[in-house]
């Protein structure tokens, strides 16, 4: 088994698939198994301590749904898809 890739190398994975996916969002669940390389076995604390080291730098954000579930999507989405007034 490989060993778990390091705290930068998943934030970068992550905005790597923001990047890509300029519309995704997903759980912390749904981001360890669809946003990082396959091959990756990685934490989801660790992928937990990723996101919240983007939060406080601004490039995430957390949204809790109706359901109470929490999901992450860039910080600049909701800048994008609001009407110009």
């Amino acid at each position: 088994m490989q060993p778990q890739p390091r705290l930068s190398e998943v934030v970068d994975a992550i905005l790597r698939y923001l990047y890509s996916h300029p519309d995704a969002a997903d759980t912390v669940d749904g981001i360890c198994e669809w946003w990082l390389p396959r091959h990756w076995r990685v934490d989801a604390r660790c992928v937990e301590a990723a996101l919240l080291r983007m939060l406080a730098q601004g490039l995430v954000r957390r949204r809790e749904n109706a359901d109470r579930h929490v999901v992450y999507l860039r910080a600049d989405k909701a800048s994008r898809s609001s009407p110009v007034q």
